[in-house]
């Protein structure tokens, strides 16, 4: 590391070997910030893509197992409709044979009536024959009253058996309306369950799609971003040769962020050239290619803009360092004192 003077920094600052070397740097900083960039976001776009790519996944599942859920609710409901279906012959046979009795029965109650009939006509006409005459007449009377009464007997009870039977048949067929309602509605919902498995299962296939097509461009992503990153390695270390190159050229010792020169007059103390803009990371704002001055113990944790006078001006500005770290706590330099720990002799 050569010792200049501030005129002397100042001038090899200036001249044309010096901004040729700056003007590469500067295109090699940045690309190393672009490559950076690419590369965080390449990784970003990856982790990104592999996330959506996992959702996907686990959407396409959730829908497999709904079209599946579906599906056997549709089987329940159908299989549900068939049995109410065959409920419902079965029901329907029993109706018929109800019928064809309640219809015998009707028959039989209609033969009841006529001869009941009959009967009231022979009745009439034995009690008009018995009106002139005496014993004989009152016998046939009383024969056809007999007759008459059995006959209404028989036609009640015909009667109450049509009623029963007509009342037992029109109560099967609402039973049986009833299961055709029944397996109607359940062959509805079987078949709207199926309809509902059938986009699920699709829904399905679409996000297993998805989901490849997903994890595949999160791997091209990763090879990107693997790119990336080489090149932002190249670019790195381009930019570490020419920090290289700068110290073999001008002399300094290369940093990252900053080129040093010594002080010729100076041990402790050396000039430090930003290479990078700062406006909060240090105690003054940085600029490119400002020339602070910097001391052996803080370095550039304490920078100082380089003037003439160097010396005192960097001791001083060490304890205001000190005052301003410290605050009011024990062993500030009190206003116009010494410093704190010094006697009154030589340090």
């Amino acid at each position: 590391m050569r010792a200049l003077r501030l005129a002397e920094l100042r001038e090899l600052l200036q001249g044309a070997e010096f901004a040729a070397w700056w003007a590469e740097l500067s295109r090699a900083a940045a690309a190393v910030e672009e490559a950076r960039r690419r590369q965080e976001d390449l990784r970003s776009q990856a982790e990104l893509m592999e996330l959506r790519s996992e959702l996907a996944q686990r959407s396409a599942m959730d829908a497999f197992s709904r079209a599946g859920e579906a599906e056997d609710a549709a089987a329940t409901a159908g299989a549900d409709a068939q049995a109410l279906e065959n409920r419902a012959l079965g029901l329907v046979a029993r109706y018929e044979g109800q019928r064809f009795r309640t219809s015998d029965v009707w028959v039989r109650l209609g033969g009841a009536e006529r001869a009941m009939e009959e009967r009231r006509d022979g009745l009439a006409a034995a009690q008009r024959e018995a009106a002139g005459a005496r014993g004989e007449g009152k016998t046939r009377v009383a024969a056809a009253e007999a007759a008459l009464r059995a006959t209404e007997r028989a036609h009640e009870a015909l009667r109450d058996e049509y009623q029963a039977d007509d009342a037992e048949r029109g109560r099967l067929w609402r039973e049986v309306e009833e299961t055709w309602s029944r397996s109607f509605e359940r062959s509805l919902l079987a078949s709207e369950r199926l309809d509902a498995s059938g986009h699920e299962r699709r829904d399905s296939e679409r996000l297993f799609k998805e989901a490849d097509e997903r994890r595949v461009r999160a791997k091209q992503l990763r090879a990107e971003a693997e790119a990336a990153a080489r090149d932002h390695a190249d670019t790195e270390r381009r930019r570490a040769e020419l920090l290289e190159r700068a110290a073999e050229r001008f002399g300094c010792l290369a940093g990252d962020t900053f080129l040093y020169w010594r002080h010729p007059d100076e041990q402790r103390t050396a000039f430090a050239v930003s290479l990078h803009r700062d406006s909060d990371g240090h105690n003054v704002a940085v600029e490119p290619l400002v020339v602070y001055a910097v001391g052996r113990e803080r370095g550039v944790a304490l920078l100082e803009p380089a003037r003439e006078g160097l010396v005192g001006k960097v001791e001083e500005g060490d304890l205001r360092f000190e005052e301003w770290f410290l605050g009011p706590r024990k062993g500030v330099r009190p206003p116009g004192g010494s410093p704190p720990g010094a006697g009154g002799g030589a340090p």
